[in-house]
């Protein structure tokens, strides 16, 4: 998107759900060190954020909440096209007047996290190395820390 600078945010955070050691036949949400008085992590977090070029970002994340056990979803729109990249690719596009359900063909229909999260562990160790520049600059991270403070404090707010 050309990293377009943020209007607005608008966020809320949750911290209801906490340690549901009760839970049995799935030892998912177990958590022995879990204390009510020291546990200031959220349970779930979502914010819209709003661009000055117009775009916006919805985000929802939940480590707990009464869901699906690992669903994710990831879903980019756009005037001239959209995507749902998670859970499984699927690109609709418009062409000569027609809508188009695309559905490329891949190995992996979706996201493949272990390869991803190693590339992006094999890329940071070869730029500490000075072998390859960083994907992201610095003024990437302080962009994302601004809409992280942003949630929160809305979420205060």
């Amino acid at each position: 998107m050309g990293q377009p600078k943020v209007k607005t945010i608008s966020g809320n955070t949750y911290a209801k759900l906490g340690n549901r050691a009760h839970v049995q036949h799935l030892s998912f949400y177990k958590a022995s060190d879990y204390d009510p008085g020291l546990n200031t992590v959220e349970d779930l977090a979502n914010a819209i954020i709003r661009f000055e070029n117009g775009a916006s970002l919805v985000v929802d994340v939940s480590f707990t909440l009464h869901a699906k056990q690992n669903e994710m979803s990831v879903k980019l729109y756009g005037d001239k096209g959209g995507a749902e990249i998670e859970p499984e690719l699927a690109i609709v596009s418009e062409r000569y007047d027609t809508i188009f359900n695309l559905h490329p063909q891949v190995n992996n229909p979706g996201f493949d996290f272990a390869k991803g999260f190693q590339n992006e562990i094999n890329h940071f160790i070869e730029a500490c190395r000075g072998r390859s520049a960083t994907l992201s600059p610095v003024e990437d991270g302080l962009e994302m820390m601004k809409i992280l403070c942003g949630i929160y404090e809305s979420a205060e707010k």
